[in-house]
């Protein structure tokens, strides 16, 4: 069968969500569920695909949630037996944006004795019930990953006199269609103070006996702080709270790859689908198929004519970006000539006749950190220029490669809040203690504005290969030198990997270990040698280091640290 497209956002037609169920043999209750349904009339029909030799299954089913309104629906389950538990994966999608009052697709198509147990796929919160917020020592990392959950809304509700935990729920009264979507957090009495605290780099606040919807990575909409509070005792009257909900379920939700992978499995699949339909979708997708053939014909004819307007500015600014990288080059190696004549005159000075020669050699140092540092800023000039020629078409770019518009941010915690709000396709890590050091030096908002120059390139990275694809896009290395970014930075600062001697000492392997979801890595930490060098020179020499996801679960990129040259073998 003809495939159609990957799309590139969740589209509103669809609801997909994903955790884990307590108990076992899911496959097979799910299977029996499902013929009960068949039986009863409330499906129409539904196949599955069950690998030989073992315990997972895919159900591909046909639902009229309404006289009009067919739906389509995979369901994945895999039994984890070991963790007593199995883990499902749900995608429904129908012709017209998902209505809330229809009946929601989990609890239909799950086995009714499990959904008491629907947990989150991220934290150990259950949908069916209202969830108590970790100790202090844990809460940074629940709510890090609560915001970040793919397919669900978290709601904190502040107890300022509670005593004790009850899980009796308050958004019992939400519409049946955001089941296994909401999971709601009880706070209570001086637990606001701390999880206000670890807020502040959002920009929004739980008030004291209110409710706060936690922000997800926004995609464009228009929701801001005032719009996810509910002010006043919502324990009394939930109604601000129950408007607050439905209007941000409204909005596009951010969602990863994994989730796209999924709703596009379900488009190209035929096991499940009328034959007028998928008769639709073929005839669409050849449609689409022509277009993108005769895309590139007319594209070839604009590259050639852009060629002849633009060629001898480009190849203008290719030779100055050269001549660039080879001063930079030469500086740095003049640095670390200077440094080495420096340790040798400081250790063999024992009388002021050799002062006078310190301070020349200390002079040359200068000078020389200056030239270096004066290189660089021409490296980054010529790197823009690129960009800029690189945008002057007419036609229009691609969507993924586009640049982000954001102001250079004038200091690190506005750089993290417009990171987290803008970089949709990025997980920032909190940098607050390990950006302290850098703070006050002169050279301090050279480095800001490379920090988010190197933010912006990542995010547009992450996003073209949403779009093109691994196989044009396999590594950041590749972006770098890809015709079409939108956003760059100098190649010479990326090193994609920490030589094999550094890696062998287990301190310094262990310094560039950093968090990440536990979807990523059973032990929530990762070793992140790619770095970025985003100050040259003498200490601190700050970098950046990341975990490139875009291929994984979460299909984003992790930035675990921003702040001084973490140990070396040269400091070992």
């Amino acid at each position: 069968m003809t495939e159609s497209p990957k799309p590139a956002v969740l589209p509103v037609t669809v609801r997909a969500t994903s955790g884990w169920l307590v108990g076992a043999a899911a496959a097979a209750l799910a299977h029996g569920h499902l013929e009960g349904l068949k039986a009863a009339g409330i499906i129409g029909d539904f196949l599955h695909d069950i690998p030989a030799g073992e315990q997972d299954a895919d159900f591909h089913i046909r639902w009229p949630v309404a006289d009009d309104v067919p739906v389509r629906v995979r369901l994945t389950v895999r039994d984890v037996p070991e963790q007593g538990s199995f883990r499902y994966e749900l995608t429904a999608e129908t012709a017209r944006p998902w209505d809330g009052a229809w009946p929601p697709p989990l609890p239909l198509f799950g086995p009714p004795d499990l959904l008491r147990d629907i947990c989150d796929q991220s934290t150990v919160a259950r949908f069916t019930q209202s969830n108590p917020v970790p100790r202090t020592a844990g809460m940074r990392d629940w709510l890090r990953e609560t915001s970040a959950g793919p397919s669900s809304i978290g709601v904190l509700v502040h107890d300022g006199e509670g005593a004790t935990f009850s899980d009796a729920r308050l958004l019992e009264g939400l519409p049946p269609g955001l089941m296994g979507r909401v999971l709601e957090y009880r706070v209570f009495g001086a637990q606001r103070q701390s999880v206000n605290r670890l807020l502040q780099s959002t920009g929004v606040k739980l008030p004291a006996g209110g409710a706060l919807l936690l922000p997800s990575r926004p995609t464009g909409s228009a929701i801001n702080a005032e719009t996810l509070a509910a002010k006043g005792d919502v324990t009394r009257d939930p109604a601000p709270l129950f408007d607050a909900v439905l209007r941000y379920a409204s909005e596009p939700r951010p969602t990863g790859g994994r989730a796209l992978d999924r709703v596009h499995h379900l488009r190209t699949a035929s096991l499940a689908g009328s034959d007028g339909e998928r008769l639709s979708r073929t005839q669409a997708t050849l449609e689409e198929q022509r277009l993108r053939r005769e895309a590139p014909t007319a594209r070839h004819a604009e590259e050639q004519a852009l060629t002849r307007a633009f060629g001898g500015a480009f190849e203008d600014a290719l030779r100055a970006t050269r001549g660039a990288e080879d001063r930079e080059r030469t500086a740095t190696g003049e640095l670390r000539d200077a440094r080495a004549r420096f340790a040798a005159l400081a250790t063999t000075v024992r009388s002021r006749a050799l002062a006078a020669a310190l301070h020349t050699v200390g002079r040359c140092l200068q000078a020389a950190d200056r030239d270096a540092e004066a290189g660089e800023e021409l490296f980054d000039a010529q790197t823009v220029e690129i960009v800029h020629l690189r945008s002057r078409p007419a036609a229009p770019r691609p969507a993924s490669a586009r640049a982000l518009t954001a102001v250079v941010p004038n200091n690190w915690e506005e750089l993290a809040h417009q990171a987290r709000h803008a970089c949709v396709h990025l997980v920032l890590a909190d940098i607050t203690e390990t950006t302290h050091p850098l703070r006050g030096h002169p050279l301090e908002q050279v480095w800001i504005r490379r920090t988010w120059q190197t933010l912006a390139t990542l995010n547009s990275y992450a996003a073209a290969k949403t779009a093109h694809g691994p196989r044009l896009l396999p590594h950041l290395a590749a972006y770098l030198r890809w015709p079409d970014a939108a956003t760059l930075f100098p190649a010479t600062r990326h090193a994609p990997r920490e030589s094999a001697r550094l890696m062998a000492s287990p301190r310094l392997h262990e310094a560039r270990c950093f968090p990440v979801p536990r979807t990523i890595h059973p032990s929530g930490r990762v070793f992140m040698g790619e770095h970025v060098r985003i100050g040259s020179g003498r200490p601190p020499a700050p970098r950046l280091h990341l975990y490139d996801d875009t291929g994984g679960r979460t299909g984003q990129i992790h930035i675990g640290y921003i702040g001084t040259h973490l140990p070396s073998l040269r400091t070992n």
